[in-house]
């Protein structure tokens, strides 16, 4: 059928493939997360994304890999380097990254289950030791989960000018 169609190739199905994963990548990190981070409260934006997330780190890690299965370019070390630094850094978020978040927000989660995420200091109320311990943890790995997602995003972008490039 396909070959019937004169589209005895999968560079249609890599090029829709590429648009669909690193425009979904762009609007979600760039339009959906900062819009559902400005009007939803901060439960239901945690909510949204750690429904989000592992589907998004899965596909960061394996779609390189099924783009680089159906490219129509000769994989060089540099374009075959893009795929894989793409592929690794959504498995990294996947598999160590978001575990780790997850770990300190069930930690907080449960400080504020049991009413030891604040303090009474000179009739203020503040975050507890604990909880300012666990604030700067997640605050670190979530930077750096944010950073690895931004080398996926770029590493995919660059990936599209050179595809771009080898087409004229």
């Amino acid at each position: 059928m396909i070959a019937r169609l004169g589209l005895n190739t999968t560079a249609p199905y890599h090029f829709l493939f590429y648009s669909i994963v690193f425009g979904g990548s762009v609007f979600h990190s760039f339009i959906v997360s900062p819009i559902a981070f400005k009007h939803l409260s901060r439960p239901e934006f945690s909510n949204l994304q750690n429904k989000v997330f592992p589907t998004y780190f899965l596909g960061q890690a394996l779609s390189p890999l099924v783009l680089g299965l159906t490219t129509p370019l000769k994989l060089c070390p540099f374009t075959f380097g893009l795929l894989a630094l793409s592929s690794a850094t959504g498995a990294l978020n996947y598999f160590v990254l978001l575990p780790w978040c997850q770990q300190i927000k069930d930690q907080r989660n449960k400080l504020v289950s049991e009413k030891l995420h604040e303090v009474i200091e000179d009739g203020e109320v503040k975050p507890s030791k604990e909880m300012v311990k666990l604030n700067k943890q997640f605050g670190k790995y979530h930077g750096i989960s944010s950073l690895v997602n931004m080398v996926s995003i770029l590493s995919l972008g660059v990936y599209g000018i050179v595809l771009s490039k080898r087409l004229v």
